[in-house]
Order: C-alpha cells, then structure tokens, then sequence
C-alpha cells in the first residue's frame, strides 16, 4: 500500500466526500477525545451503536482522517456523499459513520484495494486533459505527510466513499421521478412570457421630496451616534522589498536574493521577539540597520499612496489591539514583506450637525423617496389588478393611472435576453405571475428602481435540443428526490442503531 502511495504521490489526498462534512463536525469531536485522553484509556468504550461497542481510539482514529479530509476539501471538488449522512453537520457525523459501516457490511457492500486504487486516480481534481496528473498530487503529498497520514488510512476513506455510493444505489436506484412532475418543471422552466413592464425610478420620488430643518435636526439628534469621524492610525513600518526583475535570473540567483530578503525579516523579527529581551521597533530597526518609513494619521479608507494597493496590511493596522505594545509579525504583500508599529491613534470624535447637515438631509431624502416609492407601487399594483379582474385592458389602465408602460421583448425563463436589464429578476417574477395579471415588485439595481411585469401570453415553444432537456429534467429531479429518500432512509437506521455515547467523569 505504501508503494503504491508513493507511486501516486499525492493522490490520495482529493478522496472522501467526509471532507465536506467534518468542518462542521471536527470542533466538537476534537474536544470530545480531548476529555477522553484525559479521564479514560485509549482502548475504553467511546460509543456504542448496534450494539457494537467503539473504543477512545476508533473514535480518534476516525476524527483524524475527518480531519484531513476537511482539509483536501479546501482544494478540490469532490462529491457530497457523505451529506447525506448528515446534512446539518454536527457531532453526530461521526457516529453516522459508524452506522453507515455497520449497514455496508450488513448489506455485503465490499470494496476492494484495486477498486479503491482505480477511482483515485478517476478524481476530476487530479485529471489534466482527462489523464491522472503525478504533478498536482505531488503537491499535496509533503502538506499530508506532515499530518502523519498514511496510504492504508487514505485507502479505508476511499472506501467508505465507494461504499456509501453503493449502499445509496441499493436503496434508490430503481427509483425515477414521475414523468408528470419532470413535464411540468420543464413547462416552468422553460416557457417563454410576453409582456410589458411599468418602472419606478427612486431617483424621481427623490427629486420630488423635500426637507425641512427642524427634521434634520430631529433626525440628527436621533441618530447621532452614527455621525462620528473615522478613527485615524499612523504607523511606522519597514518594507523588506522583494528583488525586481527575479524572473529574469537564473534559479541560483534568484534562489539567493529571496533567501537574503527573509533571512532580513527574520534577523528583525529575532530581535523584536526575543525572549530574554525584545527590542523595541526603533532599537531593532537601528540595530538590523532597516530604513523606517513614517505616516501621517490617516482612515482606513484613505491610505497612504505608498499603502494605498496592500489592502490586507491595511486591515491588520485597525484591527490590531490598541494596547498591543510590539511590533507586528511580518505581512507579506504584493512586492514584499511589511513590519509595523502603531504610532499613534486618533480616537472618533462626535461630528456636530453643522458638520453633516448635507449627510442628514441626503438620508431623509433617501427615506422619503423610498416611502414615496413604495406607496406609489402599491397604490398602481392595487389599481392595475382591479382594473384587470373588470376586464379592463392593461394599456387604458396605464392611461388611467398616468402610468408609462414599456413593452417587454419575449422572454424564456430559463434563458432571459441578455440586453434586458435585470432580466433574470424579471423572469423569475414573471414565471410565478399568471396571465393577464401584474407581478409582485421586483427590486431593481439595489432599490434605484421598482419594476412590476405584466404577463400578456405564456406558450412552451419548440426546441432543437428538447429530447436532451427534457431527459437531463428528469435526471436532475430523479437525483435530487433519491437524495431526499436516501437521507429519510438512513435518518430511521440512524434511529434504530441505538447509539450510546459514554459518559467520562
């Protein structure tokens, strides 16, 4: 097994739908086998299910292979298997798993080493034009190792993988979504709507509001705890630059100018958290002999130039404590490392209302507009569908309540004409309003504007490719509602495993 891992390098590591799972799960159980290590022994009971009796060290043995799944997960795609176990996540994973094994063998689900061998090197994440790709596994390999797993542990995951896709197989293959619901989710998705649009511009209800100065003094006084200045830092830094032009020198050279730059920060770094006695920033800077660089007092949304593209250094000057008394670690940024000090901070202070009367007006502006808006859709909505249910045409309608009305190019629902705007939000509406009848609201552009749709006429247009449609449909809802059963299934296993979790004064 090892030989093979080695062969394969990294491969491995992209296994196991359990990865998907176990960063809900990893925390609670972590602390669980802490408690464990420190009031029993390794080899006592830590769960019981179907009777079956699970020591302190199953459990860890499981959660350590979780734990490194979580973290293969980060990296690449891999299939939700095991959220079917356990949807929600949380503590109960673990033991899920443990019934989940229980049932394979129960079942006679076996999975051999070559099984487990041959869809390893089938994972999407470690193909490179449709062939297994030793590169991408290799740089993987060296970060797992340093967790302390091996080929066997990775091959047992695997295997619970294959195993878990079986045992959902054997109890929901056979089943197919009914053709009826399929038809009709086709019809849903992909009908075409006409139909005409009436937009309300907020920006029109704003022009139309007024503000007078005892509300803006009112609102000030309100809301006065939101007009505070921004709170002001000044730093000292040094920049241990990268070497320019590295890509044009040969890979010893190169090698050695990076070498040299970190050899620097970690030369300042030594001095500034040395144990016996750490130097200040400015008896490091003199003592490494680095240039320090000053600021003014500036907000976090207005930098300094020279900061003004490292938006991650930024973050970490007003995010780090105001007591903190040393300099940072070092920040690497686009074009090299960064060390810094909070020089100074400038506390928020209360801004008078002589100082945002333009700020205050322009919120209430804001909210009257809206209010005016939303009156003004509803009272139209209203309208409109009254006038329609009489059998009023919409276009009189429009006339009658000064209303423009825009005529709408046909729309498919799955597929909007690109050059409507918000076509999506517009189409999804106007899939859920019937014909002859006005949509709810749609919110447009992140309230600049209103829109309700009128729905003239639906039809279910012919398609080139409306076999292949239709067949992915009932696939797509076939999957979905195996899933559903899989999971209600295994939910009344879970329920008769009569799992037993130990007690550890």
């Amino acid at each position: 097994m090892l030989e093979f891992f080695r062969r394969h390098r990294g491969a491995f590591l992209i296994t196991l739908t359990a990865a998907i799972i176990i960063s809900m799960f990893y925390y609670g159980v972590s602390q669980t086998t802490k408690n464990y290590e420190k009031r029993a022994k390794i080899t006592d009971t830590a769960v019981t299910v179907f009777g079956k009796e699970y020591s302190i060290g199953d459990v860890q043995r499981l959660e350590r292979s979780l734990q490194l799944s979580a973290f293969v997960m980060q990296s690449f795609e891999l299939t939700d298997m095991l959220t079917d176990l356990s949807p929600n996540g949380g503590p109960e994973t673990l033991t899920n798993l443990f019934v989940a094994r229980h049932l394979m063998e129960q079942y006679g689900i076996r999975t051999s080493d070559a099984e487990a061998r041959a869809a390893l090197e089938k994972l999407p994440g470690l193909q490179n034009n449709g062939k297994f790709d030793v590169a991408r596994a290799q740089m993987l390999e060296e970060r797992a190792a340093s967790m302390g797993f091996e080929g066997d542990d990775l091959l047992a995951i695997m295997k619970d993988t294959i195993g878990l896709q079986k045992l959902r197989d054997i109890i929901t293959k056979n089943y197919t979504a009914s053709p009826l619901s399929a038809e009709k989710q086709y019809a849903s998705s992909y009908q075409t709507f006409k139909g005409s649009k009436i937009t309300f511009l907020t920006e029109t209800f704003k022009k139309a509001a007024t503000v007078t100065d005892e509300e803006i003094k009112k609102y000030y006084e309100e809301n006065k705890e939101r007009y505070m200045t921004a709170e002001k830092r000044a730093v000292n830094y040094i920049f241990f630059e990268n070497p320019k032009d590295l890509d044009k020198k040969p890979l010893e050279e190169r090698t050695k100018a990076q070498n040299a730059v970190v050899e620097r920060v970690n030369a300042f770094n030594a001095l500034i958290k040395a144990q016996d006695k750490p130097k200040t920033f400015a008896e490091a800077a003199a003592q490494t002999k680095e240039k320090v660089e000053t600021t003014p007092l500036f907000t976090q949304d207005a930098p300094p130039e020279a900061l003004k593209s490292e938006s991650s250094l930024i973050d970490l000057i007003f995010s780090r404590s105001k007591d903190a008394a040393n300099a940072s670690e070092a920040i690497e940024g686009g074009a090299g490392y960064y060390v810094f000090e909070v020089s100074k901070i400038e506390e928020p202070k209360q801004q008078t209302q002589a100082e945002v009367t333009d700020k205050v007006k322009e919120s209430l502006l804001d909210q009257k507009a809206v209010e005016a808006r939303t009156k003004a859709v509803n009272d139209a909505r209203t309208a409109l569908s009254a006038g329609l249910k009489a059998g009023k045409k919409i276009e009189d309608l429009a006339k009658e309540n000064k209303l423009t009305l825009e005529v709408l190019p046909d729309i498919e629902i799955a597929n909007p004409p690109q050059d409507v705007p918000n076509g999506f939000d517009i189409a999804n509406e106007g899939a859920k309003t019937g014909v002859g009848e006005i949509s709810h609201a749609v919110d447009i552009d992140k309230g600049k504007a209103i829109v309700l749709v009128y729905v003239s006429a639906k039809e279910l247009r012919k398609r080139p490719d409306s076999v292949e449609v239709r067949k992915n449909q009932v696939d797509f809802l076939s999957t979905r509602e195996r899933k559903v059963l899989f999971q209600a299934w295994f939910k009344k296993q879970q329920e008769s495993a009569r799992v037993v979790m130990a007690k550890f004064s």
